[in-house]
């Protein structure tokens, strides 16, 4: 994939990108309660907030953590469990726009850890 390619949020392409980074890393024995394994990715995330009125509001985020299920990522404002939202990743090699819900939401010193599950589309 080229760095200025931006890319639907799509397992194959995920996986790929996993992929280059996994055989990258050094080799780690995980044994975390995990039931699929993260890798520390950070960099922006673009969040398209929905309010109550259909609108959306545009937010950045900083991705901690990216798996083939979803991101970690830290940001400034509390996200509601269960709410979907536009989201866009930019890693060095590729960007992906697409869909993810919000699963957990921590605040920590004034910022947020969520957990964000991404939406694929079933076809």
């Amino acid at each position: 994939m080229e760095a200025a390619e931006i890319c639907p949020l799509n397992r194959r392409a995920l996986n790929e990108l996993l992929a280059v980074r996994d055989a990258a890393a050094p080799d780690r024995n995980d044994k975390r309660r995990r039931k699929v394994k993260r890798w520390p990715f950070p960099g922006t995330v673009e969040l398209w907030v929905p309010d109550e009125f259909g609108l959306d509001h545009y937010s950045l985020a900083t991705s901690l953590d990216l798996s083939l299920d979803g991101v970690g990522i830290q940001c400034d404002d509390e996200l509601p469990r269960g709410l979907e939202l536009d989201i866009a990743l930019h890693e060095p090699e590729v960007s992906f726009h697409g869909r993810a819900i919000v699963r957990h939401c921590t605040e920590i010193e004034g910022e947020f850890l969520v957990g964000l599950q991404f939406v694929f589309n079933v076809k």
